[in-house]
């Protein structure tokens, strides 16, 4: 999400060949497109099926969901869904250390550091934008009018759409992307994965079908980035890093 994204570097310096074409010297030449572009990712809003709605089972299981979750406050996996949530780069350079067992700085690991600040943005924000500004779902904490794990940021989310998660999306990305630059930590990294999606529920932030579509929208960005020469450019400098 745009409010509590701090990220530092250059975005992603990758191109893709846009559908436009320009005519040089007879040939048609493709016209590059920057990676960090908002509108080169792949449009959620046209994958994605609409979230469940009142009434439907599926909005009954995430409201069973929430439920559940929020039993959690005041526990260690409460604590740890709220250092989740801290979306700041250095922040997240902690969380995602921990699983890797090398620590990311923009000192000692720039190549990480810069790959983490690209992911954020790219999975976080610009992968979910065009479905969660299309439907614009009410996050439970609003339906329950309970607090979440990270109180300073409920005034920025009642005005951004629930589904999908983007911190879900950045998270499955970023656990895929690292599992192939440390494979050997590929298990750790995946389940990291998976308990990030969740601790959107535990937090009250999202729904459970929220964070479903997140882990899709993550998978389909993580696709879209295999694609690009530049993105195995900068996994071969981020495995040097976590191999000292």
């Amino acid at each position: 999400m745009k409010h509590n994204l701090i990220v530092s570097g250059l975005l992603f310096s990758a191109t893709l060949l846009s559908t436009s074409a320009v005519q040089a010297g007879g040939q048609t030449e493709a016209k590059p497109a920057p990676l960090h572009e908002e509108s080169y990712t792949v449009d959620s809003l046209y994958y994605l099926p609409p979230p469940p709605k009142e009434g439907d089972a599926a909005f009954e299981n995430d409201k069973a969901a929430y439920l559940n979750g929020f039993k959690m406050k005041g526990s260690a996996r409460w604590k740890q869904a709220a250092e989740d949530a801290d979306l700041h780069q250095a922040n997240q350079a902690k969380v995602w250390s921990e699983v890797l067992g090398v620590n990311i700085s923009e000192a000692t690991t720039p190549a990480t550091w810069k790959m983490l600040g690209e992911l954020l943005v790219v999975g976080a924000d610009y992968a979910s934008n065009r479905a969660k500004q299309h439907y614009m779902r009410t996050r439970p904490f609003v339906v329950f009018n309970n607090p979440t794990c990270l109180p300073a940021d409920e005034p920025a989310l009642r005005k951004n759409g629930s589904y999908p998660s983007g911190h879900t999306a950045f998270g499955t990305v970023t656990a895929l992307t690292f599992s192939q630059a440390k494979p050997e930590r590929a298990k750790e990294l995946m389940k990291k994965g998976y308990e990030f999606g969740q601790s959107r529920v535990i937090c009250g932030a999202h729904w459970q079908s929220d964070v479903d579509a997140g882990r899709y929208v993550g998978a389909t960005e993580y696709a879209r980035l295999e694609t690009l020469p530049e993105f195995h450019k900068q996994i071969e400098q981020v495995k040097a890093e976590l191999h000292p």
